[in-house]
């Protein structure tokens, strides 16, 4: 399916985040939503592509830059980021630990309403790594505009934090979703998948939680050392499937 991109300014209350909207081409404006949430290395040519995969098979897939506080452009070095010690890994890190919920919670009705999606024709949200919890909590918080949210390999889902998402995912009370975990994960602690799976068990959405053998974190992401092409095919296949359910 043809599909056009293009870049996109949403304002929010605190600034304007930069974003890029892929769409099918011959129906850019009907098409369902899907909010394409990044992992910790931001906006690259690896997400562009996942975005773009997303809108050929018939949806809207805003790609926003989270980090639009401190960069507009992050400029990713994925050899250096690799190596132990580098500088560019603490930059990568640093930025992540500066945006969490409070941050996403100004983001994401700015994102809606560039979408312009409403409760007749809500949006989906697929988040990795770090945007895996962002993704849960666009439906939690955004119910009425969110019915589905996909998180693969979440990190942080469980902390001491008081906002942590395991203490808050038993109360959504609708929609679905998603969650996957790699089976060699050093950014997931042992335990945080079963209390994970604990948490949404107690919720009211529809839940289904896969652990796929064999993998490491990034297992989606083309451009990861953790990149397994065959668990990548599963992830879309499970991806497609929950987005596939969301109301047109």
């Amino acid at each position: 399916m043809a599909i056009t991109a293009r870049a996109i300014d949403i304002p929010t209350t605190d600034g304007v985040l930069n974003a890029y909207l892929y769409a099918p081409e011959a129906a850019p404006d009907d098409a369902p939503a899907v909010l394409v949430l990044m992992d910790a290395p931001g906006l690259r040519p690896a997400l562009h592509g996942m975005a773009a995969r997303i809108a050929a098979g018939g949806y809207r897939a805003l790609l926003p830059n989270l980090y639009w506080r401190a960069a507009r452009e992050v400029g990713f070095d994925r050899a250096a980021f690799s190596r132990e010690g580098d500088p560019e890994r603490e930059r990568i890190f640093t930025l992540a630990r500066g945006y969490g919920h409070a941050q996403f919670r100004i983001d994401l009705p700015a994102m809606l309403d560039a979408l312009a999606v409403s409760a007749a024709r809500p949006a989906a949200a697929v988040g990795y790594c770090m945007s895996g919890r962002f993704a849960l909590q666009a439906l939690a918080e955004q119910h009425d505009r969110v019915s589905a949210a996909a998180s693969f390999y979440g990190t942080r889902m469980v902390t001491d934090a008081a906002d942590s998402p395991h203490l808050w995912i038993p109360r959504i009370t609708r929609g679905e979703a998603y969650m996957c975990f790699a089976e060699h994960d050093p950014y997931i602690p042992d335990g945080v998948p079963a209390t994970v799976s604990d948490a949404v068990a107690r919720s009211g959405t529809r839940h289904r939680i896969e652990h796929y053998p064999g993998t490491h974190h990034g297992f989606a992401q083309p451009d990861s050392g953790g990149f397994d092409p065959v668990a990548a095919e599963r992830h879309w296949a499970a991806l497609f499937d929950v987005l596939g359910r969301v109301p047109r």
